[in-house]
């Protein structure tokens, strides 16, 4: 027999290998491979990883951004909800009695630095008509101070009726704050600011809550400067007051222009 050749098939053998196709046997040959390399599928987990993080961070720093824009604009809407509804409760505020000491000795109005109780008629959502007693009070708290209000109708007031209520919280995690009152000279000529009333038989001139919210955001709290009505059994308006700025001008916030207790 001849080499190289297959008697059975008549065909030499490098034929009938070309025929049933590649033979990894044969000496030399090599064959190409498939699929990917240990290395490549590494690699290719690790790039699919460090897309996934990207995106996972940049989802959740949206997020944080989201809720904390939300969180300032609810803020800041509370913030001046509050700025609104004190200035209106303090602006109506009425020269009636609260207490009655003695015969000579009454109140109508009483201002320390941290507290304010007067009588003012309510909004209509908060009330059932009439006059109301209304305190507002810087109180401490679990976070720092807050602006605390109470109030109890006037019609069948006593003394502690207040303390006794549910005080709602208007602001909380306030870092510093007082109340401020105007007053005038015996003269009628000149004002001046004090952060304690010694006249509670009588209304002041305009009263000043003044706050210091302290907050990471920049959030701050507007100077509240607001005019009283002039209780009608007290002596005319100061002379020296031509213009409402004159009657509002708010103290320095050092304590300048500012007598106190």
């Amino acid at each position: 027999m001849m080499p190289g050749f297959d008697r059975t098939a008549g065909r030499p053998r490098w034929q009938v290998c070309r025929a049933a196709g590649p033979v990894t046997g044969v000496p030399g040959w090599r064959g190409r491979q498939a699929g990917f390399t240990l290395v490549e599928v590494l690699l290719a987990i690790a790039l699919v990883a460090l897309i996934m993080a990207m995106a996972y961070g940049g989802f959740r720093a949206s997020v944080r951004a989201t809720s904390s824009g939300e969180a300032l604009i609810e803020e800041t809407n509370r913030l001046r909800i509050v700025h609104q509804f004190l200035r209106r409760q303090l602006m109506q505020s009425r020269s009636l009695i609260i207490e009655t000491l003695d015969e000579e000795a009454i109140i109508r109005f009483e201002g320390e630095r941290d507290r304010i109780r007067f009588v003012a008629p309510m909004p209509g959502y908060l009330s059932y008509g009439g006059p109301y007693v209304q305190q507002i009070s810087l109180e401490r708290g679990d976070d720092g101070l807050e602006l605390v209000y109470y109030y109890a109708m006037l019609n069948g007031y006593e003394p502690g009726d207040l303390e006794s209520s549910d005080g709602i919280v208007l602001l909380d995690g306030l870092a510093d704050g007082e109340f401020i009152f105007l007053d005038a000279e015996e003269d009628g000529m000149s004002t001046f600011w004090t952060d304690y009333w010694e006249a509670p038989e009588r209304l002041p001139l305009g009263v000043g809550v003044l706050l210091d919210m302290d907050r990471a955001n920049g959030l701050s709290w507007p100077d509240l400067i607001v005019p009283v009505m002039i209780d009608s059994d007290r002596a005319q308006q100061p002379r020296g007051l031509r213009r409402a700025s004159d009657l509002l001008m708010p103290p320095g916030r050092d304590g300048s222009d500012r007598r106190r207790r």
